[in-house]
């Protein structure tokens, strides 16, 4: 066996053991700069980029020590060390040695060069150059040809992977479009299977600017003005709360949460942040248990159960406007009462006043200037 596999073999038993009976996992090169040492200045975007955000774009990596490193319990290491995450070089390795062969060189650069151009033009450049954001962009992006896991993303990521409308997946396994730790982000770009540009944008955004905030905890630099008495419902069951304030007798139904109730307290009904989700709902009795029929059937769109709960953070407060805000038309946001357009506007501010252009990526968000 070669010596160097030998010792690289060694290397791994010795890490992944240590994993089975230490409390956290750490490399043993902390102290070595992964990405200057492997970024391809040879583009100019990604040599950009560089110095804008101090972001390096990686094609070329190491599974181990530029993403599952990032693991806090044995749990976790094991949950990152499971996600496939194939170089793009491998659509390229007619042998599967990870070596892209001479005749596939040019190929490869010219498909590596569109992966990053599909990247800034429906991503990166939403967040601009010379501001706060731009010092809080990550170090470490990695470009991968899929994603897959068969187990669940852990932490919060794997809310914010599927919490848009834009979402790749409404699970946090299987395939799936971007992931993300502490340590670095990881893209899913096949060129091939890109069928929805817009959702791709959308999507990645979302996910990207999550990541930035939680990692910096930018939550605590929204005014308070934005939380305001949300803040005193957050996590509560809703119908408990509704009857109460309401008024309503414990023997009468209730099929669904009033609209004008939920949004005066300043919330926001964003799909895939209720357990039941925003949806349809069908009613087929009165409040008294009468049966109305078929005929007499009422269908309530876009409606509240009153089994969920209000978001339980304000961390998910936050993201369930962002996505919002990134997915409705004017006409949708104008729909929205006043309480819930100033909350618009305050994040729009904030986002703005912090470098990202979110303006741009949905041009209907100018009806709250």
């Amino acid at each position: 066996m070669n010596r160097n596999v030998f010792v690289y073999l060694v290397f791994l038993t010795l890490g992944f053991s240590s994993c089975e009976t230490e409390a956290e996992l750490y490399p043993t090169n902390l102290d070595e700069d992964r990405v200057a040492s492997q970024i391809d200045f040879s583009n100019s975007d990604v040599k950009r980029l560089y110095t804008d955000f101090n972001m390096g774009i990686l094609f070329e990596y190491n599974q181990i020590l530029d993403f599952a490193y990032a693991a806090s319990s044995d749990s976790e290491a094991a949950q990152w060390g499971s996600v496939e995450i194939p170089q793009v070089s491998t659509l390229f390795d007619n042998d599967e040695t990870g070596i892209v062969p001479s005749e596939n060189q040019d190929d490869y650069q010219t498909y590596k060069n569109a992966v990053v151009d599909l990247l800034d033009d429906n991503l990166f450049k939403y967040f601009k150059p010379n501001t706060a954001i731009a010092q809080l962009m990550p170090y470490k992006v990695l470009v991968s040809h899929s994603i897959f896991t068969s187990r669940n993303v852990p932490g919060e990521a794997s809310n914010v992977i599927i919490e848009t409308e834009s979402r790749f997946s409404s699970e946090a396994t299987n395939e799936l479009r971007t992931v993300y730790n502490d340590h670095s982000i990881v893209f899913s770009v096949n060129l091939d299977d890109i069928s929805d540009v817009e959702k791709f944008a959308k999507d990645n955004f979302y996910i990207l600017l999550c990541r930035i905030i939680g990692m910096h905890n930018l939550y605590d630099q929204i005014p308070n003005e934005f939380y305001g008495v949300k803040s005193n419902y957050y996590g509560l069951e809703i119908e408990p709360v509704y009857r109460d304030e309401e008024g309503i007798d414990e023997e009468k139904l209730v099929f669904v949460i009033d609209k004008d109730w939920f949004y005066e307290k300043g919330f926001i009904d964003s799909k895939y942040f209720f357990d039941s989700e925003i949806g349809t709902i069908y009613q087929y009795y009165d409040e008294d248990g009468n049966y109305l029929g078929v005929i007499g059937r009422i269908t309530h769109l876009k409606a509240i159960a009153p089994d969920d709960e209000f978001v339980n953070s304000k961390e998910k407060d936050v993201r369930a406007y962002l996505t919002e805000m990134i997915h409705r038309d004017a006409d949708e946001i104008l729909a929205y009462p006043q309480v819930v357009r100033d909350n618009m506007k305050i994040l729009l501010d904030v986002l703005t006043d912090w470098g990202i252009d979110i303006l741009s990526l949905n041009p209907d968000l100018e009806v709250l200037n």
